[in-house]
């Protein structure tokens, strides 16, 4: 082989590596934190407990994309003042605000007058995120919060985020469904609540239980599977708090009559 044709095979392998390595779905980093930070020397008078873990898209094929979903995810995350923050800011930045919160609310009732000397002020903020789906087309992502912040009980809650990697647009309902949907999709909720739940199937009837029943509608809180659309309602969403979340998981086949032509999914659909 002489000279020239080495240096061909050599840039032939060099491109067949690079086309190999740009990623067909949305590559993901892991950022976790937890600490503790007392309120004062006294660590009997209360702390913050802070915990972290979280993935964060880093790379994938399209930028413009990337940066898209990247954006919208971390202003979900921690909010929109951490957007613009290189990615090794953002969590020292959330933590550092976070104390210097928790100290501002709960210092001047620790020094009050009258205040009891057993009391103390503890606070917890858990937050969680994770892709749920990721192909070349859909990227499905949950946030899970939990904070507690005094009371007789931390609050947790869920959101989920959908993406379209042909555009970095977020999916919504309006992507997915015909117009005037919202009738029959909120009748295939409350069905598919009966049917997954054999304690709600023993009641026959919704109204018979403690759901909030008028409150039972689409929420645009949902997930993307390969098998079909999941919603959640979160505490106090559709029912007392003792209920706490319900997620109703609802199939592609039954959604065929109110899904869009053309939507998003349609891959999806056609290979169940």
């Amino acid at each position: 082989m002489n000279k020239k044709s080495i240096l061909l095979s050599v840039s032939l392998l060099s491109i067949l590596m690079f086309v190999g390595c740009a990623p067909k779905t949305i590559k993901t980093k892991n950022l976790e934190y937890s600490n503790r930070f007392y309120l004062t020397s006294d660590t009997s008078r209360g702390a913050l407990h802070l915990v972290i873990q979280v993935e964060i898209p880093v790379k994938f094929s399209n930028k413009a994309v990337l940066d898209s979903v990247r954006s919208k995810l971390i202003a979900n995350l921690f909010g929109d003042k951490y957007v613009s923050l290189p990615l090794d800011s953002i969590i020292p930045t959330f933590v550092a605000d976070q104390n210097e919160d928790y100290r501002n609310n709960n210092l001047p009732m620790l020094q009050a007058p009258n205040l009891h000397s057993y009391f103390s002020f503890n606070n917890e903020h858990i937050l969680e995120g994770i892709s749920l789906w990721s192909d070349e087309n859909i990227f499905s992502y949950g946030i899970k919060r939990y904070v507690f912040m005094g009371g007789a009980h931390g609050l947790n809650t869920q959101i989920f985020l959908n993406f379209d990697l042909k555009t970095g647009k977020m999916l919504t309902e309006n992507d997915l469904f015909v117009p005037n949907y919202t009738e029959e999709l909120t009748k295939i909720i409350r069905s598919r609540m009966v049917e997954e739940n054999k304690e709600l199937a023993d009641y026959g009837d919704l109204n018979q239980t403690d759901y909030w029943v008028d409150s039972i509608q689409p929420n645009g809180n949902f997930y993307i599977s390969d098998e079909g659309i999941n919603y959640l309602f979160n505490p106090y969403e559709i029912g007392p708090y003792y209920l706490g979340e319900t997620e109703v998981r609802i199939p592609y086949a039954r959604l065929k009559n109110i899904l869009k032509k053309g939507n998003p999914l349609e891959y999806l659909i056609e290979n169940r």
